[in-house]
Order: structure tokens, then sequence, then C-alpha cells
């Protein structure tokens, strides 16, 4: 299933690159392939060819498994979706992708992609002379939620002004997470 999730990946870096944002259905549809698979694989081998798909044996422990990884890392995400420090699309992706590789492999490949996006960012602020300007405004904000007592969005919804598209962060993760593994 890794080499299915490539395809998951690569398909979601390159839609968000180019549109920065990765389609419901299009997510959707692989996180319920990625259900029935789990569920196969782990289910015991006693069918036959000759039964046919829908008699095939199903575990339902690898499902619940499945689906398990999927909401724990939507629970732990959607406070930076809220605060608007990364997208619907990318938390989705992450719980697409632990639910598919496992916790231990997904914590692996989420600290690669942060490192990467992490050494991307301050180079895109380097270049673009804003590094002392973002650091104010990250501040400001910081100081802001401090001293009202609640948190509030970072940035505003249609403010994608510097922001890097971390669908290919992630795949660049996954990369290298499968190669120093």
């Amino acid at each position: 299933m890794e080499y299915l999730f490539f395809v998951v990946c690569l398909t979601a870096a390159v839609t968000d690159l180019f549109r920065r944002q990765i389609p419901n259905l299009w997510l959707g549809s692989w996180f319920l392939t990625g259900l029935l698979l789990a569920g196969l694989a782990a289910a015991p081998k006693t069918a036959s060819l000759t039964e046919g798909v829908l008699q095939y044996p199903w575990s339902w422990q690898a499902g619940i498994g499945y689906l398990g990884r999927a909401l724990l890392v939507y629970l732990i995400l959607i406070p930076a979706w809220r605060l608007r420090m990364m997208g619907a699309g990318d938390v989705k992706l992450c719980g697409v992708m632990a639910a598919f590789l496992g916790l231990r492999v997904f914590v692996r490949c989420m600290i690669y992609s942060l490192l990467v996006g992490s050494i991307l960012s301050l180079f895109y602020l380097i270049a673009a002379k804003s590094l002392r300007r973002r650091i104010g405004i990250f501040l400001a904000w910081f100081r802001q939620c401090i001293s009202c007592g609640i948190w509030i969005p970072y940035r505003k919804e249609r403010d994608m002004d510097g922001t890097i598209p971390f669908a290919p962060i992630m795949l660049i993760g996954y990369v290298l997470g499968q190669m120093l593994s």
C-alpha cells in the first residue's frame, strides 16, 4: 500500500501546486479505497477466487484501526486548520496518510515534511526580503492572542500571499521518510 500512497501524494502535490486545493471527492475516494484494501490485506485468506469479491473475508479490526488513525490525526490537526495555519485539504491528506501508512511512519514523514517546509519557507522569506516583517506579524498576532485570551485566525481566508503549498512538501517528506528508514 505504500507504493499506492505515493500515487496519492504525487497527485495531491500536483493539484495543490497548480490549483492550491486538493479535491474532496478525490481524497474521499482514496480514503475509501485504502479502507477496503486495509481490511482485505489483514483478512484471513480462506476464500477462493470463484466465491467473488462480496464473499471475500474482510477484517473489521483492520478497518477500525484504519479509521482510528485517520480520526486521531484529524482531531490533532483541526486546531491548525481553525487558526488558518494549514489548509483543510492538507489536514485531510494527513489523515489519509496516517490511515494508509500507520502512525509511526506518518509521524516520521511529518517531521521530515515540517523540516523541509521550514527550510523552504526561510529561503523564500530571505529571498523576498520579508523575514523581519513576517516575524513582526507573527509576534504581533501572538501578543494579540495572549492579550485577548483567545486564539484568533493567523491569516485571513484569502491571504495566500507568501504561503507555500503543503502537499508537495508532504510528498518530499514521504519520500525522505521512505529513503531514510
